[in-house]
């Protein structure tokens, strides 16, 4: 008796795996195809012009490849030298070479039950193949063929807005310097059409029409430049976001405390636009340089690590509290915020507490003056002013939560450990 239940708490456990691990149909996007024309319509009623009716041949349904894989949101290259095309979804890649009974699906052998064929200077396709490129399914009835696939992009953001993306987007507009700087850094630069007034970053990025400063962004701006996609930052007033969403426009607002956070905003960014393999090698190589940075920093004894006060302004003094990813640089670099434990994210700094702390190395991200920061009242005895161990550096490097977050941490270990002088 005692095994008979056993058995069936494990077929229970196997029937919740299952039903929790099969995507609900209501998150499926499809096409509706029919012989008899060459229109086809999507889930909202949606109608695309295809180039050819599609053909029923050999018992399976064929479609115009371009047409469908990039109504999809897909992308499709086509190389006249080699008669191959390239295909493009997602994290999935195809390949089509002309002439030929198979192609490969993410490196993955196709055989073609119905050789790809041309008719009037289009590639004829199984459905089939265009139903694995989607990672999707197909169904034909009466001649009808439905194809069935997932959205690139669905779910929420940090304001716990749900986004779904159904297409590849390819006009993105960014509210924020450090999601310009993602966007260009996987490889999604060429879609962007509008960028915020302070996307300084890569060069390439000044080039963008600008459509408004972080906290006042022009709604009429925006909406002209008709985006698939707006990237926003948490701070970015609601009546903006609230505004654009009323408009159908879709929105994806971030706001990362951790490195964690800004590994996951890549990887997420790259998944709505399309630029998955290339956010994937980007965020594995800066943890990779994340690594080497720790690793030294794990050999330094506790009792040699420096204490540092990163200073963000100084009117008042205000610096850099534990839910920051700054903060998180600091302890990755072995060191140690002195105020970790201050109130709030970007804490007002009492002055005898700085002084109290004694830190040993003083950064100040703004365009601020050594000299007074040496000459405040009391602050002569403290170690940093004591040994010259106050630096100014580049603000947009160190506060700006994105693919130049490593090259900060790899600076600081260097400021704190290294021969950088003051």
């Amino acid at each position: 008796m005692h095994n008979f239940w056993k058995v069936v708490t494990v077929l229970i456990l196997i029937v919740f795996i299952v039903i929790f691990a099969v995507p609900a149909k209501s998150a499926t996007y499809f096409f509706k195809f029919n012989l008899s024309d060459a229109m086809f319509v999507d889930a909202y009623n949606k109608s695309f012009v295809l180039p050819h009716n599609p053909i029923f041949k050999d018992n399976k349904y064929i479609v115009p490849l371009r047409a469908v894989v990039e109504d999809a949101g897909g992308a499709v290259h086509y190389i006249a030298d080699t008669k191959t095309i390239l295909l493009k979804y997602g994290d999935n890649t195809g390949l089509v070479k002309l002439g030929k009974s198979f192609g490969s699906i993410s490196k993955k052998k196709y055989l073609f039950a119905v050789k790809p064929f041309i008719i009037k200077g289009r590639t004829m396709i199984s459905v089939n193949f265009v139903a694995k490129l989607l990672n999707g399914s197909f169904k034909v009835k009466n001649k009808e063929c439905k194809l069935f696939f997932y959205r690139i992009f669905t779910g929420y953001d940090v304001l716990n807005n749900k986004i779904s993306i159904y297409s590849e987007p390819k006009r993105i507009v960014s509210l924020a310097p450090n999601l310009t700087e993602i966007l260009f850094a996987i490889g999604a630069g060429n879609k962007v059409v509008g960028v915020s007034s302070y996307s300084n970053y890569p060069p390439e990025a000044k080039e963008k029409p600008k459509v408004g400063g972080f906290f006042n962004p022009s709604i009429e701006r925006i909406f002209a430049l008709n985006p698939n996609v707006v990237f926003v930052a948490r701070g970015t007033p609601l009546t903006v976001v609230n505004k654009l969403r009323s408009l159908k426009v879709n929105v994806y607002t971030s706001d990362p405390h951790s490195i964690k956070d800004i590994y996951n905003l890549l990887l997420t960014v790259g998944k709505i636009t399309g630029n998955v393999l290339e956010s994937k090698r980007l965020v594995a190589s800066m943890q990779k340089e994340e690594k080497e940075v720790i690793n030294k920093a794990m050999s330094i004894p506790q009792s040699k690590r420096k204490k540092v006060y990163v200073e963000i302004w100084n009117n008042p003094e205000m610096s850099v509290g534990k839910d920051t990813f700054i903060n998180a640089l600091i302890g990755e670099a072995g060191g140690i915020n002195i105020a970790e434990n201050a109130k709030g994210d970007w804490p007002v700094m009492n002055n005898e507490s700085i002084i109290q702390a004694n830190p040993d190395v003083i950064i100040l991200l703004y365009d601020g003056n050594i000299n007074e920061v040496k000459n405040r009242p009391g602050w002569k005895n403290i170690s940093a002013v004591k040994n010259n161990k106050i630096f100014i550096e580049n603000p947009d490097i160190f506060e700006r939560p994105g693919p130049r977050i490593i090259k900060a941490l790899k600076l600081l270990f260097n400021i704190v450990y290294g021969e950088a002088g003051g």
